[in-house]
């Protein structure tokens, strides 16, 4: 049974939240609860909790000094955080400090409460059995019947979506990006869930970054979601390149992706590109291989048949003309390269264009 803590100052909300949740049908049951950290730390000292609900906007000890606290003292203590959308920059803190779930006040009595419940349940036994694999003595009765839930077809598909999105590999690779895009609309996956591990990504982001948080959108729709992150991506870039900084790395690799976009079509060595970004090339190589999953190498020719796809459907040019656009004097070795990464010759990509155009 997981042991509830319910955290807020106002005692309406308490009530609320305590009485409207099916909180037997997914194993838990409400312990307590309290009127700020304080009083939530004293009642942590004579009972035990497993999960913490708590109100961010708290007098005497808000609920960001008492996830400080919890971090130190209760290491194990699980938490999900309550608040208004107007508190973005702090629920984005709270997820850096390792916070499970956070759940809207404004949205609170339309939310879907099982679904709520469901999805803290899940990522709980999820945690509980990843610890528990690393000690072979212990032993979760209940785990066949949990495993067999978690791994769904959907549930899988949607834990190798949010393992791309948290990997980042899509703020430096166009076509990952189009792609995490476009699976991401198709997928069966709540606004809710996708809401929070966008918080957490760009959260994440941010710190790398060091740029200021951007409120997200307030519409809550999937599409709408994934065309707000389009332009969070066109803002980042567009703040990389007025900048200056060449100290950050992230920053480094991202103006080394904007150079390589510009001079794709030129002689480009990887000597060339960590120039521009001040770093040696040993040292870039290895930067740009760990943030954007590709070689350099690999990366350029990626660049450089993504513009000959665009000129394939926007040219009626030749296709040694293509080839000598993007980069390549030799027509065959480009063809070659077009049929490793699409495999589909320059000639049958652009008839399968112009054949979806009529």
């Amino acid at each position: 049974m997981i042991r509830v803590l319910i955290v807020d100052d106002d005692k309406l909300a308490r009530k609320g939240l305590i009485s409207i949740m099916p909180w037997a049908n997914h194993d838990m049951v409400v312990v307590g609860e309290a009127a700020n950290g304080a009083k939530a730390l004293e009642f942590m000292e004579r009972h035990q909790v497993d999960l913490m609900f708590v109100d961010l906007s708290m007098p005497v000890m808000s609920g960001m000094e008492l996830l400080q606290v919890t971090r130190q003292r209760y290491p194990d203590l699980r938490t999900v955080i309550l608040s208004f959308h107007e508190e973005f920059e702090n629920v984005q803190t709270a997820y850096r400090m390792g916070v499970l779930d956070y759940i809207s006040k404004v949205r609170l009595e339309s939310e879907d409460d099982e679904q709520i419940l469901r999805r803290i349940e899940q990522q709980m036994t999820g945690e509980l059995q990843q610890r528990t694999a690393a000690s072979p003595s212990a032993v979760i009765e209940s785990a066949p019947a949990v495993e067999e839930n978690l791994h769904t077809q959907g549930e899988e598909e949607w834990n190798r979506l949010e393992q791309e999105w948290r990997s980042n590999y899509w703020l430096f690779n166009e076509s990952v990006f189009q792609r995490l895009c476009k699976q991401t609309i198709e997928t069966k996956i709540s606004f809710r869930r996708l809401e929070g591990l966008f918080i957490r990504v760009l959260s994440q982001l941010e710190n790398e970054l060091a740029l200021a948080a951007v409120p997200r959108s307030g519409e809550d729709d999937i599409r709408l979601a994934v065309e707000w992150m389009r332009d969070y991506r066109k803002r980042v870039y567009a703040q990389v390149a007025a900048s200056a900084n060449f100290t950050n790395t992230t920053t480094s690799i991202l103006k080394a992706v904007l150079f390589i976009r510009e001079q794709a079509s030129n002689a480009l060595h990887a000597e060339d590109v960590a120039d521009h970004v001040h770093m040696s090339r040993s040292y870039f190589s290895q930067c740009f291989k760990k943030l954007t999953g590709s070689t350099y190498n690999d990366y350029l020719k990626q660049e450089r048949i993504r513009s000959a796809e665009r000129l394939l459907c926007e040219t009626n040019q030749s296709i040694a003309w293509v080839a000598h656009a993007v980069g390549y004097n030799d027509s065959k070795y480009f063809s070659q390269l077009f049929y490793e990464q699409t495999r589909l010759l320059p000639s049958e990509f652009r008839a399968q264009f112009l054949k979806g155009e009529e």
